[in-house]
């Protein structure tokens, strides 16, 4: 009888690898996406380099204040061009003052590419606040470069030149964030990030080196979800382990 049953449990494993195999094939790894949308493809998703939709701050004395929902949406335009509306905090649904007081317009032009290597222009024109009116551009290269055979260096350096107030604080300012990627399995995608950001005047004094770690699981071709824990300033001039972000990462292309 448990000769039996080991036989038919064999022929419906090798039964059920037989019918996914062609499913497994047709996956693409997450650690060579392009960012580019497919011409006519839609996208619902954060930042593209590290999807963050949703956060709750977890620093101290401020667990759950705020909580944010900042959604992007992206449209393939062409196979080399994606367009976008994008939100730095988006909706807020508490402790923000405003509940709605960001938007940004995102441009991805894809530059070149192989296997091992997706390079795109990444520019906006990003509203960072209504009240007062914070308006500003920005333009750098979202890029991956593959290490090995499951190891991804995702990276999204950028300068932001502000247009409006300046005077009130709305200047320039730079972002040198990157990500490591891993590929652990064709579903589990762990990963860390870190990078530098600061105002363009001063920076040496005043700049911001986070610390991040999180994972993403690849539930089907379309459809990325995960999450990360973010030290927001773990290692600069002023920084300090009280003030962290638990995101939520989404992915959703239709």
């Amino acid at each position: 009888m448990r000769g039996m049953q080991l036989r038919a449990a064999l022929s419906v494993s090798t039964l059920c690898a037989v019918m996914l195999a062609p499913l497994a094939a047709q996956a693409e790894p997450f650690t060579r996406k392009s960012f580019v949308l497919p011409d006519g493809a839609f996208e619902l998703t954060g930042d593209p380099a590290r999807p963050a939709m949703a956060g709750i701050s977890l620093s101290d004395n401020r667990v759950a204040e705020p909580i944010f929902i900042a959604p992007h949406l992206y449209w393939g335009v062409s196979d080399d061009l994606t367009l976008g509306i994008s939100h730095q905090v988006g909706l807020c649904l508490n402790e923000c003052g405003d509940v709605y007081n960001d938007v940004g317009f995102d441009l991805l032009l894809w530059l070149t590419g192989s296997d091992n290597l997706d390079l795109s222009l990444h520019a906006g024109i990003p509203i960072r606040s209504f009240d007062p009116f914070f308006l500003g551009v920005q333009a750098g290269v979202l890029g991956r470069v593959n290490i090995g055979r499951i190891t991804a260096f995702v990276f999204d350096p950028f300068l932001y030149i502000g247009f409006s107030e300046r005077d009130r604080g709305n200047r320039e300012v730079l972002y040198l964030p990157f990500w490591f990627y891993f590929q652990a399995s064709r579903v589990v995608v762990p990963f860390v990030g870190s990078g530098v950001a600061g105002p363009l005047d001063g920076f040496g004094d005043d700049f911001r080196l986070p610390l991040e770690g999180g994972v993403l699981f690849q539930a089907s071709n379309d459809v990325d979800l995960g999450f990360s824990f973010r030290f927001e300033d773990l290692g600069g001039p002023n920084g300090a382990a009280d003030f962290r972000t638990l995101y939520f990462l989404g992915r959703f292309r239709f």
